[in-house]
């Protein structure tokens, strides 16, 4: 769908007034000072009354004076105490910075992060000043391939200040067109002397069963001129989230004789199939045998045009769902710093964390894609469809239903080491070195057990979207284990492995003061990933369900159906009748028949009740029963993992170099600082992609049986390429608390390396779309315009506003070709390549040669992305204002608007960024109580681009999501003034009791919602 960004009056009034009222307050703050107009120069901490201040309110004092100080567009969230910080997660922490936004999973957990306007993987994580990759793939079977980092798997225990640049310097890393974020973790020398501190806090999710918790302590001691720290941090969750999905919407295929008109199956996505006359068993009264054509749909659906029937949508696998299990997390740091002298300073850091999540997904679906549902007495919401339109209701006979059960077992580690140093040779000339290393691996392992109601059975589905999600109703009871078959199911064991690396070294050399300096540095990264999958779905299931052939050959050679028959001894010769030639010349095992392993007459006793009131599989039992174990350990490698994440390696080098000129000067008599310079990278890169093609001795063997494996390679391709980044920001001192800055700067991001394979995706079950890559993608190259004016109130407090602007050239969109499904043969995939579940639903939709398949590709688009915005913070203790003193206020606010020209003009947009964002937050904190209500809010925003599930116009869309939060705590030492008591706290996470939500084209199709509930923490922390 082409999205047209406009900026409404509305919109416009609202910045307006906002900006009125800045400068209101700025004027009255010049009114009520009595100090002169054009002060003397002072120290960078001026204007800033000191208060002896701890906890919370500590945090937002160390956070304003960062940000006076900064020269730049620079904000800090910085930890209240070794080990304690504001929040309990590192992207709920750097969504209170103004222009930061919060992508969570499914959980309700924060997980990455965007900046000003564009996605996660536009901005670049440095853990101790270098760069980081986590190889995960994202939230719940994601498949993030991009340049995110998880920062879930990082806790705020160990971590001392976390820093968002917005307005890049040269000496910065490149690749984030966004900005930089810097997670610096702790050290001795941050706390002189001896220093322990730990934590244990249980936690209680609403809706699930069980309660977790988490643990840390940390330790540091300096001895003189050198100090060690180290720590560790543990967690477990019990999760447990309920959702709504639908795998997105389509609209039914109609044949010439059931839509004879000029606009048949004109919107695209037909993924399901009308039958051309009443099956037998159809169900609803329906006669067998009877034609369907035009004229029979429109007498059983009255009121409805054949438009309306033909373009209509529905989910193609509406469903519940429950996710639930435990995810564990444990993080360990040490820390060492060596001091000689007041002009040496040697550190190391290293830090390792890993995750292991044992999970449970269930979901209860209705099989719309790829079946042959007849509708009866629909109706639509709207009487014009030539561009789609939503089905609002009706009665679907000749329908199934099945549930899929699946395990999940997702483990992730990283391990970080950043030696480094600090050489202040003369006074006026310093060396800076690091040298940093991190590699990280994940494993995802998701089986799943697919049983289906009998075709054919009268199973019919009464459907009704009248609001919020719809009522699906089946004739069937979906809770009887004797409702469900073989026939048509399946089991999938699809795997997923991914490897990264980071490795590399910076130094610079600065020469000067304060005053004026000159600093240049060299930089070298090397950051590898790997992502590796493997599948035995076919064996496993021909195992399972397929009677147990005593020998069986991986594709093309076929497979036999899942229909759970049980015929021990029977002779399997018909399986692979070209058995003992070609590729099998000279094998001589007998072809029998040993009976599946879970044989449909069994099947019902593995269907027991589950834990939320719905069915589940006996997994304990399944898996041991159908050997599980031995087909995952031996499974093969395979193109794509059933994340939809393809085989893939991306390894990019880069050399940078820099130079800037740093100083402090005076501007029309007010006190200025700046920072000017240019950097250079050079990046070589190598991208590469597990391709597939049949063996071409295959040409003459047509028997299955005889035909040889495909043959998988690893295809690359080499690019170089050269970028220049030019940067310049002032910071005038308009009153010695009054601070006005600009910034123009580039800054860049490379291509998304899925998006460069050189080779094809086709992983979907329905075998329906496939993506293929393009090596040939420019890196994003942001032009930056920031503007702003900050006024410090005194103590924490400050006001400010912040205006930016983003050129993004490079952007791209992505291309969908319709094309017929043997054009992939010159991909190395064909008919005999596919899974059988895959032919299957080619053989639906009438076989290799007449079925098409929609292939996306991403290209640069001819123009660029123009994203605008307004950023407002506002932090403000109410001391003198209530009677009660500790009281404040927390405020950030950003307004974000696109748009596009030239060839994007039309609806390119950076996707999950909402129009809106707003944190608010209301604090106490005196006397040793402290207590926090904070309110997050985002407008609704584009997620995916149009071309989903085949059907041009339609994009996805997330809907406005608002979360309040609760905090507190008792400080009893203080309290009671006792040395070495606890700090008890309490904590309540979504005291809304929210539910993150999406919807597929239009509004009132609900896509996605997932309620995770409110989470309960009750904690001690103690430090001595």
């Amino acid at each position: 769908m082409l999205v047209k960004q406009q900026q409404t009056r509305h919109a416009g009034r609202k910045v307006a007034f906002t900006l009125t009222i800045m400068a209101g307050l700025i004027a009255q703050s010049y009114a009520q000072d009595t100090v002169p107009t054009v002060a003397p120069a002072q120290d960078d901490t001026a204007g800033m009354t000191v208060v002896k201040v701890s906890g919370y309110r500590n945090s937002l004092l160390s956070s304003a004076k960062d940000k006076k100080e900064a020269v730049g567009f620079q904000d800090s969230i910085n930890a209240e105490d070794i080990g304690k910080f504001p929040d309990k997660n590192i992207a709920e922490s750097l969504s209170r910075i103004p222009g930061v936004g919060v992508s969570r999973d499914i959980t309700g957990e924060g997980s990455t992060i965007q900046i000003r306007g564009l996605g996660s993987s536009f901005t670049k994580i440095l853990l101790n000043g270098a760069p980081v990759a986590v190889a995960s793939s994202g939230p719940i079977d994601g498949a993030n391939t991009n340049r995110e980092v998880d920062l879930d798997l990082l806790p705020t225990d160990l971590f001392t200040k976390l820093t968002v640049s917005k307005s890049p310097t040269a000496d910065m890393i490149e690749g984030g067109a966004a900005g930089v974020v810097n997670l610096r973790s702790a050290r001795p020398f941050d706390k002189e002397g001896k220093y322990v501190t730990a934590s244990i806090t249980a936690t209680k999710q609403q809706i699930a069963d069980k309660t977790g918790g988490r643990g840390s302590i940390m330790a540091s001691q300096t001895f003189g001129n050198w100090g060690i720290l180290g720590g560790i941090a543990l967690s477990r969750q019990q999760i447990h989230t309920t959702g709504w999905e639908t795998v997105g919407y389509t609209n039914a295929n109609l044949s010439a004789a059931q839509n004879t008109g000029p606009g048949r199956n004109s919107t695209g996505g037909g993924n399901w199939t009308i039958p051309a006359t009443v099956p037998a068993g159809a169900g609803n009264g329906l006669v067998t045998g009877q034609v369907i054509d035009q004229a029979w749909l429109l007498a059983h659906n009255p009121g409805l045009t054949i438009d309306q029937i033909n373009k209509a949508i529905v989910p193609r696998l509406g469903r519940t769902m429950d996710y639930y299990g435990t995810k564990d997390k444990g993080s360990a740091i040490f820390s060492a710093e060596y001091r000689p002298s007041e002009a040496l300073h040697f550190y190391l850091d290293t830090m390792y964390s890993k995750r292991d999540d044992n999970m449970t997904r269930m979901d209860y679906d209705w099989s719309v894609r790829n079946g042959g549902m007849i509708p009866l007495n629909m109706t639509v919401d709207k009487a014009d469809c030539a561009n789609g339109c939503t089905v609002t209701g009706g009665t679907f006979a000749n329908t199934q239903n099945f549930f899929e059960h699946g395990y999940r077992r997702d483990k992730v580690d990283m391990l970080g080491i950043n030696p480094g140093m600090e050489w202040k040779i003369t006074p006026t000339l310093k060396l800076d070195a690091q040298v940093n290393y991190t590699k990280s691996k994940f494993s995802h392992e998701a089986p799943t057990v697919y049983l289906i109601t009998a075709p054919n059975s009268g199973n019919t589905v009464t459907y009704s979207n009248k609001g919020g999600i719809p009522s699906i109703v089946s004739s069937t009871d979906l809770n009887n284990p004797a409702s469900y078959v073989w026939n048509t199911g399946r089991v999938n064991i699809q795997n997923e492995f991914r490897d990264t690396k980071t490795k590399g070294f910076h130094s610079d050399l600065t020469w000067g003061d304060d005053k004026f300096n000159l600093k240049g540095g060299v930089a070298y990264d090397d950051i590898s990933r790997t992502i590796r999958a493997t599948d035995n779905s076919a064996g496993w299931q021909a195992a399972v369900c397929g009677n147990n052939p005593s020998v069986f050959l991986q594709g093309p050679n076929g497979a036999p159906n899942c229909d759970g028959a049980s015929t021990p001894g029977a002779s399997a010769a018909a399986l692979y009748p070209g058995y003992g030639t070609g590729y099998t010349a000279g094998a001589t095992t007998p072809l029998t028949y040993g009976g599946s392993l879970i044989p449909q007459s069994a099947l019902a006793s593995y269907i027991v009740p589950g834990p939320y009131g719905k069915v589940v599989v006996d997994w304990d039992r399944f898996a041991k029963d159908s050997n599980y174990q031995s087909y995952y350990n031996n499974a093969p490698a395979s193109g794509s993992s059933s994340t939809g994440a393809a085989a893939g390696f991306i390894g990019e080098k880069s050399t940078g170099l820099y130079f800037e000129a740093n100083g402090k000067t005076e501007l029309a008599g007010f006190p200025t600082r700046y920072n000017a310079g240019v950097r250079y990278v050079r990046t070589k890169q190598s991208v590469g992609s597990l391709n597939s093609i049949a063996d071409p001795r295959n040409a003459s063997l047509t028997l299955n049986g005889s035909k040889y494996p495909n043959i998988s390679q690893w295809v690359y391709q080499d690019t170089t390429y050269n970028n220049t980044l030019p940067s310049g920001t002032v910071a005038v001192s308009l009153r010695d608390n009054l601070v006005a800055r600009a910034a123009l700067s580039r800054s860049m991001t490379r291509a998304d390396p899925n998006a460069l394979r050189p080779g094809v995706s086709f992983s979907s079950v329905s075998a329906d779309v496939g993506s293929i890559g393009n090596p040939a993608l420019k890196p994003y190259l942001s032009d930056n315009i920031d503007l702003g004016l900050d006024w410090y109130t005194g103590r924490e407090g400050y006001v400010s506003l912040t205006v930016f602007q983003k050129t993004v050239e490079g952007f791209t969109v992505n291309e969908n070709i319709t094309a017929p499904f043997s054009s992939l043969a010159a991909y190395g995939i064909n008919y005999n390549t596919l899974t059988p579940n895959q032919q299957t639903a080619i053989n639906s939709r009438g076989g290799p040669d007449a079925a098409t398949v929609v292939l996306t590709r991403a290209r640069n688009a001819d123009g660029d992305l123009r994203i605008r915005g307004l950023e407002i913070g506002w932090v403000q203790p109410l001391d003198k204002i209530l009677p009660i003193r500790g009281f404040g206020i927390n405020e950030t606010a950003t307004f974000i608007n696109q748009r596009a020209s030239g060839e994007g003009a039309s609806g390119f947009i950076a996707l999950g960024v909402p129009k809106r964002t707003n944190n608010f937050s209301v604090y106490y904190e005196n006397h040793g109580y402290m207590a926090r209500l904070s309110h997050t809010f985002s407008t609704g925003s584009q997620t995916a681009s149009a071309n989903q599930n085949g059907i041009t116009q339609a994009a996805l869309f997330s809907n406005d999501y608002k979360q309040l939060d609760f905090s507190s705590s008792i400080d009893l030492s203080e309290v009671f003034d006792k040395d070495n008591w606890p700090t008890l706290s309490f904590d309540i996470v979504n005291l809304n009791n929210n539910s993150r939500s999406g919807y597929f084209q239009f509004a009132n199709a609900p896509f996605t919602q997932y309620s995770p509930g409110r989470t309960y923490s009750l904690g001690l922390r103690a430090k001595f």
